[in-house]
């Protein structure tokens, strides 16, 4: 079971990654303290400027699904269901 909580941790992490990410793109296009307001980011503004300056959208969509997935991997491996 330490693999799953090691796998959930991962990906917990990543999902850290790719919203840091997210968040410095948009401080380089303009966006006021992307890092003060936490979870009220509005990542509708960065789906759109994706359009203008050609990003990858991928990120945005994936932040959740790693996010939760690890969650539940730590919460599967820490009490074992």
């Amino acid at each position: 079971m330490r693999f799953v909580v090691a796998t959930g941790l991962l990906l917990a992490c990543f999902a850290m990654v790719l919203d840091a990410m997210v968040r410095l793109r948009l401080r380089d296009a303009g966006e006021r303290f992307p890092f003060w307001r936490g979870g009220t980011l509005d990542y509708g503004k960065y789906l759109k400027l994706c359009r203008e300056k050609g990003w990858s959208p991928w990120s945005v969509y994936l932040i959740p699904a790693f996010f939760f997935i690890g969650i539940a991997c730590i919460v599967l491996g820490l009490f074992r269901f």
